[in-house]
């Protein structure tokens, strides 16, 4: 087992819960713009608002309104700016048996490495997102799991689960890394808090290895903001990752059974990633849309001081086609 790093999850954590939170507050509850309360009004009166939020619909930033009607039906109503109703669904309709709302799609990604020797890569993959209610699931190169656990009108908080198959090197990358530990699939647990206010949405995820890898944390604390324009949608977002020094001793520090004449041994402690990444998505038609994908990342010192890394950043596109039943 590698050497544990330092440590500062709890002051972290509350650093990060301290910034939410008072984001969460100072944005106060979310009003429906009059156009959208008065058609809401008019087609289901007496119902009982339980989610607002802004969405992308066919090109153009709508209000997805969740709401149950008078007579107990839940329902997911999009309303445009100048509210008109484009779209009214029950939220107990959706796929046969099992109910909720499916999108798969197939995509392209390329990826620049950050490990020393490591050529970048370009690899297929098949994407995936289901909801029904409180639960979520989205596949890419790792499977994340999410269950609501309530949801005021501050914000929302989820028990979040995920595994992740080919996160970080492989030591037949590059004659560099031959003699590396290989690395294991790592399942994470733990828990995310959202807010949405005027189109922003900031979140933040506290998760804890329980695969018995390598037993670290990592915090996230991300901003994001969506809108459409020209038939398109867009979704930029920046991110902070904090990784305890188990995290990022298991990712990129090297052991004294690892070390070697010119790879020496390394045991770093706790580090950050900064991330930024653009998201576009436009319908082509029926229920077909692109998606294409274009990201940038970089590393603290802990991270780009190792040995088994020579870049002090990593970028990633990708395109694909996705359809939504």
């Amino acid at each position: 087992m590698k050497k544990f790093g330092s440590n500062h999850l709890g002051t972290a954590l509350f650093l990060s819960l301290y910034l939410i939170l008072g984001v969460a507050w100072n944005a106060g509850v979310q009003e429906l713009p009059p156009a959208v309360s008065e058609a809401i009004d008019q087609a289901f009166p007496n119902a009982i608002i339980t989610d607002i939020s802004k969405e992308s619909y066919q090109g153009q930033t709508v209000t997805e309104v969740e709401l149950v009607d008078e007579n107990g039906n839940p329902y997911e109503v999009y309303v445009s700016n100048d509210g008109r109703i484009l779209k009214a669904k029950r939220e107990d309709d959706g796929l046969p048996w099992i109910g909720g709302e499916l999108s798969i799609g197939l995509a392209v990604f390329a990826e620049k490495e950050i490990y020393k020797g490591a050529d970048d890569e370009i690899q297929p993959a098949v994407f995936l997102r289901y909801e029904n209610g409180p639960f979520e699931i989205m596949t890419t190169d790792a499977i994340d799991v999410s269950y609501e656990l309530f949801d005021t009108k501050l914000f929302s908080v989820a028990l979040r689960g995920s595994v992740l198959f080919d996160e970080g090197y492989d030591p037949d990358d590059s004659t560099y890394l031959k003699g590396m530990e290989e690395l294991d699939t790592l399942f994470y647990t733990g828990l995310g808090f959202e807010k949405q206010f005027a189109g922003w949405e900031i979140s933040l995820e506290v998760l804890q290895d329980v695969s018995g890898e390598h037993d670290g944390q990592e915090i996230e604390l991300a901003l994001e903001y969506q809108w459409s324009a020209a038939g398109f949608e867009f979704r930029p977002n920046v991110s902070l990752i904090w990784m305890s020094g188990r995290t990022v001793d298991y990712f990129y520090g090297v052991s004294s059974k690892e070390a070697r004449a010119d790879r020496k041994a390394y045991s770093p402690g706790s580090s950050y990633e900064i991330g930024a990444e653009l998201m576009v998505e436009r319908l082509i038609f029926g229920n077909f849309s692109a998606v294409g994908f274009i990201g940038i990342s970089t590393f603290g010192g802990d991270i780009t001081d190792s040995p088994i890394v020579d870049e002090d950043y990593s970028t990633q596109v990708g395109f694909g086609i996705m359809y939504a039943f």
